[in-house]
């Protein structure tokens, strides 16, 4: 998967994600506890950030789309711009400070975090 391409519209409807809206795209499965982790951390990031949104994907369920994008384990993590680029890809569990500088560039909102004019990230 190269960065920076533009996903297949359908594909991304069949994940559920909409367009017109920066997403984390996360790749999980049942039984694995790092998808947790990355689950909680990027709920803790759209909070901060509505303007974003966290769509988790069951990678059993979805193996034609995984084998499509790449996916190789779990957990990943997609960062898509709201037309439906991939910008980064992460695979384990991202800190969110490193989600929100992620999202910096797509986001109004984000870059004011990273600048330090939202209220701490803990």
């Amino acid at each position: 998967m190269t960065h920076g391409v533009r996903l297949d519209p359908a594909l991304l409807e069949r994940l559920g994600v909409e367009p017109g809206r920066a997403t984390l795209l996360q790749f999980s499965t049942a039984f694995c506890a790092p998808c947790r982790a990355v689950r909680r951390v990027s709920a803790e990031v759209v909070a901060l950030l509505p303007e974003a949104r966290h769509v988790e994907v069951d990678a059993e369920s979805h193996l034609d789309e995984v084998r499509e994008l790449g996916v190789s384990r779990t957990p990943t993590l997609l960062i898509l711009a709201a037309d439906g680029r991939e910008v980064r890809r992460a695979t384990g569990v991202p800190t969110k400070p490193h989600l929100i500088a992620a999202l910096a560039d797509l986001l109004p909102a984000a870059g004011k975090a990273v600048a330090g004019e939202t209220p701490a990230i803990r």
